[in-house]
């Protein structure tokens, strides 16, 4: 590690101003595996190995919430035998990192719908969130069968169906998403610039980066530069600058 790097890593440790919350969209699986004349499944499988490294690095850096995008609401266009694979993988998934967030106190959150989805991969999805839900150091929450327009009106839904008034507080309250603070920064890898439904709800005072590299080239430093980047800015919230 350079002097540079330890100086920048050394003020992510102290600042204030590191993000308490990220989102990732990781984009850009299917074309790294095309640009190195891959199959597309093996872009989706180096995109798996990236997760591990980058959720080290955030807890490192003093993040404390990661939020994850692994499967869309619209996701369900994608081959069936994509599909299949991007199951099989998140089975592989949860299987291994239910022991491994219990060994490290990390808390697990399902965001996103559960009555599409497999009953053993909502099995899995339960155990994980059940078996981690105490523990509140750091969290990591995966939208899977998630999209941020489904969540808000299955939100305001169930509380027409409880006789409820809708407020900003009872729908955060009714989704998923309710233990989990606002978003401060999000990524989105792949070289595209929008939010694609991203956590609509969590997203109205978020700084955004976007970045180039395809997903399974995003690496910590990456990260890290992204995060150094969003401590550079100022956020007013809709007041004055602070600057003087």
């Amino acid at each position: 590690m350079s002097h540079q790097e330890k100086s920048v890593e050394g003020e992510l440790k102290t600042n204030t101003k590191v993000p308490v919350h990220i989102g990732i969209i990781p984009d850009g699986n299917r074309r790294w595996a095309k640009a190195k004349g891959f199959p597309t499944f093996e872009g989706h499988r180096k995109g798996v190995e990236n997760f591990d490294r980058l959720l080290y690095k955030a807890r490192e850096m003093g993040i404390k919430y990661v939020t994850w995008w692994g499967f869309s609401t619209e996701n369900w266009k994608r081959s069936d035998d994509e599909r299949s694979y991007l199951f099989d993988l998140g089975r592989e998934l949860l299987k291994r990192y239910k022991q491994k967030f219990i060994d490290e106190k990390a808390r697990f959150i399902h965001v996103g719908r559960k009555d599409r989805l497999d009953k053993d991969i909502v099995a899995l999805l339960t155990d994980v969130e059940e078996s981690t839900k105490q523990f509140t150091d750091f969290t990591v929450a995966i939208g899977v069968d998630y999209g941020g327009k489904d969540c808000i009106v299955r939100a305001v839904k169930k509380l027409l169906l409880e006789g409820k008034e809708p407020s900003d507080e009872t729908i955060k309250q009714s989704m998923e998403t309710r233990d989990l603070p606002p978003l401060d920064l999000v990524i989105r890898t792949g070289g595209e610039q929008r939010i694609s439904g991203f956590m609509l709800w969590e997203i109205d005072y978020a700084e955004f980066y976007f970045v180039n590299a395809f997903f399974p080239d995003f690496g910590p430093e990456e990260l890290q530069k992204s995060v150094q980047d969003f401590m550079n800015r100022e956020r007013r919230f809709g007041g004055d600058s602070t600057k003087k």
